[in-house]
């Protein structure tokens, strides 16, 4: 290789090396900009988002709210999250607390039975639970909808819940419980107030999983649904032509979450912040004593 192209070839490298992290930024958010950047663009005649660039207005935005299509989706999820996440997370957290008292082989069945479950194709266990409805529920008279999402949804959300909280269930120190019992507490009152307490973080990481879980979901909602719409089944529907409030909704999606990740990390930078001011000046005290 002659000077020329082994200089090239250190340059591309070196460029490589310093812009990769914003290469790959890039990739990610690019889109997810151009999503909020159309969702700007007045719509076509049929409803569609009109993907050529013109003067920005805020229609879309008004007429999301007047979309009867998308209020019936919208508060038909709602409805099913406000269903599913509670009861998906108290199933977890009791099969999570049954695993930590378990002997290691009932622990390492139940791991292998939840692993089971996530890495199971979605169309596979759409199918499956589809054809367990229908010959239970549909086979006594009732159709399938409400109910069949609701038991759906919490069948394949519920091992995500586990694998969330287990691990910080896994270090919990069973002196803590003791100490509880010790001074008089029941079982349900040091429930509450130690072990929920010390699970709260895996319990909001595993809220946010089964929240999006469900939300999104569409292949095991199509196939147990019925007639009943989500927001993830209907944005798939309009795969033939993008509606204009299928690109307004995942631009709100997209800025409400860009601001929720600039707040949060807004407040633990002024709490580090805090925190090292504080240490500094015990740092001083004891320098002066």
């Amino acid at each position: 290789m002659n000077k020329q192209g082994k200089f090239t070839r250190s340059k591309f490298l070196s460029f490589i090396k310093h812009w990769y992290i914003f290469i790959v930024l890039a990739i990610i958010y690019v889109p997810l900009i151009f999503i909020v950047l159309l969702s700007f663009n007045e719509p076509t005649a049929r409803g569609n988002i009109n993907i050529n660039f013109g003067t920005p207005t805020m229609i879309n935005y008004l007429n999301l709210w007047q979309d009867d299509e998308f209020l019936n989706g919208l508060f038909n999820s709602l409805l099913l999250s406000v269903i599913v996440v509670p009861i998906s997370l108290l199933l977890a957290i009791v099969t999570c607390f049954g695993m930590w008292r378990a002997k290691p082989y009932q622990k390492k069945a139940v791991n292998f039975t939840t692993q089971l479950t996530i890495v199971n194709p979605e169309a596979i266990t759409g199918i499956s639970l589809a054809l367990l409805f229908s010959s239970t529920w549909v086979a006594m008279g009732f159709n399938l909808g409400f109910f069949t999402v609701v038991l759906a949804h919490i069948s394949f959300c519920t091992p995500y819940a586990i694998v969330a909280i287990y691990p910080r269930m896994a270090k919990m120190n069973q002196n803590q419980l003791l100490a509880s019992y010790d001074l008089g507490h029941t079982k349900m009152n040091t429930f509450w107030k130690i072990t929920i307490p010390y699970l709260m973080p895996a319990l909001l990481a595993a809220v946010a999983i089964v929240l999006s879980m469900s939300l999104d979901d569409f292949i095991i909602t199509n196939l147990v649904n019925g007639s009943f719409q989500t927001i993830g089944t209907l944005i798939y529907s309009t795969r033939k032509g993008i509606k204009a409030w299928v690109v307004t909704f995942g631009a709100l999606v997209v800025i409400i979450t860009i601001v929720i990740i600039v707040v949060l990390g807004i407040r633990k930078y002024f709490k580090l912040k805090k925190e090292n001011k504080k240490s500094a000046m015990v740092s001083e005290s004891k320098g002066e004593s």
